[in-house]
């Protein structure tokens, strides 16, 4: 095979779209979800999409603050990865890969210091695992099972989403 230069071989790539988000519970690991502005019903934790120069870690960072309104304490540390996540291409969107890091166990005080952002999220709740199973649908409720798994026992875990999830209970996948 003929070496190809990168300035034509880059443009062959496939398109993909990456994002980074953070797992948060609070003491008592109970996972923190937001409420999406843009799809009602759906369940999300804070995270978005990656800006152009941005590795995951500082997007998850990022995303936090906008989204919340503070990077929590347990963020200082370095990052820990709970999950890798894979969507293959769905048109019209390309695949997705995410990266869910550990995000901690946020105090009573951090909690009710969340400040959303109005614009992206309506409301934010702390509930067990067995709450959020009467409120989100199978995607949201494995990936929420996992990350608490992957926390317990510090093995990060790889999810590959078989198809895109619809707009709805799971929706996006931050």
């Amino acid at each position: 095979m003929a070496f190809v230069p990168p300035e034509l071989f880059v443009p062959t790539l496939p398109h993909g779209v990456s994002y980074a988000g953070v797992f948060c519970t609070d003491r008592h690991d109970r996972p923190l979800l937001l409420t999406s502005v843009h799809h009602p019903g759906e369940y999300q934790y804070p995270g978005g999409l990656l800006d152009a120069g941005e590795d995951p870690w500082m997007c998850a960072l990022r995303e936090t603050a906008e989204e919340i309104g503070f990077v929590p304490a347990s963020l200082d540390d370095a990052p820990r990865l709970l999950l890798l996540s894979f969507t293959p291409p769905e048109p019209p969107w390309p695949w997705t890969m995410g990266v869910t890091f550990d995000g901690g166990r946020l105090t009573d005080q951090e909690i009710e210091r969340i400040t959303l952002d109005p614009d992206e999220h309506s409301g934010h709740a702390v509930r067990t695992v067995e709450e959020w199973s009467r409120i989100v649908g199978p995607g949201r409720l494995h990936t929420l099972r996992v990350s608490l798994a992957a926390r317990r026992t510090g093995t990060a875990a790889y999810l590959r989403t078989p198809a895109r999830l619809p707009a709805g209970p799971e929706g996006h996948l931050t």
